[in-house]
């Protein structure tokens, strides 16, 4: 997240700091010089605006193919220069820094609100600075760039820190991204992506050692100048009184220039006497305020790697006054004026799992095999998720973090065994081999065993809102008492009326069936062929709640690329009682049209106007789409993670196209576009979308009537 107000100082009043560079030309330096090609590790999070760059629209809920596309041209780029990229992406939230990501959840929330403003009043994508990024941007860009080759690594720590041990570890080249964190960290040069042109793979370099000398400190003095001027571990908020004595301004005065804020710290620091320690300069800054002196220790330990001597400033400290890095020092943070708890009212275990178990989640975990909440979830049973596009003043549409908790609560079932037969768990659990299989579906589409290089290819809380009801049978799991880590789990999820200033203990939910849930061995380990898959498959529909569908899945077997989409859709259909029909339609057909194949057609289509419920519809869509991917995993990716992705089936400006079209009365044909292997398709997936709904009986009520409607 960086130090406030660094980079605004580094880009606009301090430019000696900032080089201009060219990346090919120094690899080429740096191969001369080590005889090695050149590694850059690319901060995967804080390179995601970049890469999801301004030329795809974000409103309409994602340029799927387009934005796949962009990724293989990056890469592309760095390829033809024979630099080697290593992505790092964020796999934990600290709890040190919940605070500050409660604080962004918020705004972002309050964002969203201004962007369905501008949308009803406009009809139009409001301005960037309004950007929000499409659902699970940052989860599907890491199977995006495995799928294209790329080496892709979750972190189990903040990724900046394993960012810069990783360069510590191994001959790195530089690291690329935004985050002010890498001038702090002594490491290898820090490169802009903001800056970054594609085409020449030019861009600005931050330079440490340039900044120290305007700011007449050493490069030891870094963690220091971060913990004055506010970083993750001590907002600036916090430092505001400390800012204003040093500026000179009065408290009823307006707040200080960065310029002015940064050269104030540093001739603050130039003024600290020799032999002064942490302690004592927190006590000056804070002088009333004790219980933020250890936070200071540990903003500024935070930058220290393995190797790394103690600043001058910190070597006198007594051991018990340096905290571990992310230690947390009580169960209460500041969120701007609100208070963080991250106490709950019921009891807290450390969960249980099996150590083979959790030894192979987290080598999938560090390899990007699996999605990152997975073994967070099995390791603090906690998780959280991000705002979407979503329109509090549409109460009709169930918030989606509400209207889907029911899948995951069934996955959390599944992860921690809640409700499962001990004898089959057993059973196959003496047959389980000492590596675990993951096997491909049996669907017509022939597909391609794992390698060892990408096996992971392969294979009670309640809202004011009506429309924020959660599905009837989740009720079901509150006559049992809720222990977070044996059969509950702590969730920050937004939706409307949650502040975000505690997490929801929400249990899990058994999964009904013979057996019951499914032991993690059972469907990670197993090898027994068919039937072992039969229960993946049986295991991930049930936590769909679409059980149902399976016979017709296995018997019909459609492309398996639009079974999630189909999955998800069916699940909206049952719970969501205002989704219209032609609604659903225009999700189908979006899908399944020639058009929506072509990048080059997409990326020139036309849409007349920016609606707020498809918007809306999108993101919930989406979020959807997003645990059901995550139930995938949770039961071992029994469908593969190539025929989930999004790009799959779903292109946001095409649906927002479609959806008026069928707002405007167009039927089934005009939205296949009169193609007729398109209107077979959509008459196919319909009928899964639709099995045992409301939708469902209304077709077998009314008469088929070619050409007319949505019916087909």
């Amino acid at each position: 997240m960086g130090v406030r107000g660094l980079q605004t100082y580094l880009e606009r009043h301090c430019p000696e700091a900032c080089v201009k560079v060219n990346l090919p030309e120094l690899a080429r330096q740096y191969y001369r010089q080590h005889g090695t090609r050149p590694v850059m590790v690319v901060d995967g999070l804080g390179c995601l605006r970049k890469l999801y760059n301004r030329e795809l629209p974000w409103v309409y809920g994602g340029q799927w193919r387009e934005y796949y596309e962009e990724l293989r041209r990056f890469l592309h780029s760095f390829r033809t220069t024979d630099i080697d990229l290593v992505f790092i992406f964020d796999g934990v939230v600290e709890k040190s820094k919940r605070a500050e990501w409660a604080k962004r959840r918020q705004q972002s929330a309050r964002d969203v609100i201004t962007v369905f403003n501008h949308i009803k009043k406009h009809g139009t994508q409001p301005s960037d600075d309004l950007f929000q990024m499409p659902v699970s941007l940052g989860t599907l860009t890491r199977f995006a760039l495995k799928s294209l080759g790329a080496v892709v690594i979750n972190s189990t720590k903040e990724a900046d820190i394993e960012i810069s041990e990783y360069c510590l570890r191994y001959p790195c080249f530089g690291i690329l991204g935004q985050d002010t964190d890498f001038v702090i960290f002594n490491t290898v040069p820090f490169y802009s992506s903001n800056n970054l042109d594609i085409a020449t793979l030019t861009t600005v370099q931050y330079s440490r050692d340039r900044l120290c000398y305007r700011l007449q400190i050493g490069l030891e003095d870094l963690p220091l100048f971060s913990c004055l001027m506010g970083n993750d571990i001590i907002r600036s908020t916090e430092l505001e009184s400390f800012k204003r004595r040093q500026v000179g301004v009065p408290a009823n005065a307006r707040f200080p220039r960065v310029e002015d804020v940064v050269m104030a710290v540093s001739r603050y620091m130039q003024t600290i006497p020799h032999g002064t320690t942490i302690q004592d300069i927190e006590q000056d800054v804070f002088p009333n305020e004790p219980n933020k002196w250890l936070r200071m220790e540990e903003g500024a330990r935070m930058y220290l790697l393995p190797g790394d001597p103690l600043p001058w400033y910190m070597q006198n400290c007594p051991p018990h006054a340096l905290p571990p890095c992310g230690a947390e020092q009580n169960c209460r943070q500041m969120s701007g004026d609100e208070e963080i708890t991250f106490e709950v009212d019921v009891e807290e275990i450390r969960p249980r799992v099996d150590a083979k178990v959790l030894q192979f989640a987290r080598e999938r975990h560090l390899n990007s095999d699996n999605i990152a909440q997975i073994y967070n979830i099995l390791i603090s049973a906690e998780t959280d998720s991000g705002v979407a596009m979503e329109d509090e003043t549409s109460t009709d549409i169930p918030s989606s973090s509400v209207l889907f908790r029911p899948i995951r609560q069934r996955m959390y079932a599944v992860l921690f065994g809640v409700g499962s037969d001990s004898e089959i768990s057993n059973e196959m659990a003496q047959r389980m081999p000492q590596k675990p299989v993951f096997l491909a579906p049996r669907f017509s589409t022939p597909l391609s065993l794992p390698s060892h290089r990408n096996r992971g290819f392969h294979t009670g809380v309640s809202s004011t809102a009506l429309g924020d009801q959660v599905p009837q049978e989740s009720t079901h799991a509150d006559s049992v008492r809720p222990v977070v880590g044996r059969n509950a789990v702590k969730e920050w999820c937004p939706y409307r009326g949650n502040p975000l200033t505690r997490p929801d203990v929400v249990t899990a939910l058994p999964l009904d069936g013979p057996g019951g849930t499914p032991s993690l061995a059972m469907l990670w380990f197993s090898t027994d062929g068919p039937q072992a898959q039969h229960i993946r498959l049986h295991t991930f529909f049930a936590c769909m709640d679409s059980v149902g569908l399976l016979e017709g899945v296995l018997r019909v077997e459609p492309e398996p690329c639009y079974i999630i989409m189909c999955l998800v859709l069916h699940y909206m259909v049952k719970h969501m009682l205002t989704l219209q029909e032609w609604e659903v339609d225009a999700f189908l057909a979006q899908a399944v049209v020639p058009y929506a194949q072509d990048v080059g057609l997409l990326r020139g289509l036309r849409v007349p106007r920016v609606a707020a419920r498809p918007v809306h519809l999108a993101a919930v869509f989406l979020k959807g789409v997003s645990y059901a991917l995550l139930a995938d995993c949770a039961c071992g990716w029994p469908i593969t993670v190539q025929d989930g992705m999004p790009w799959n089936y779903f292109d946001g400006k095409l649906l927002h196209y479609k959806y008026l079209m069928a707002q405007g009365g167009a039927d089934v044909r005009a939205l296949c576009d009169h193609d007729d292997r398109a209107l077979q398709l959509f008459s196919t997936l319909k009928k899964f979308v639709t099995f045992g709904t409301r939708l469902d009986q209304k077709r077998r009520q009314i008469p088929h009537q070619q050409g007319t409607g949505s019916h087909y």
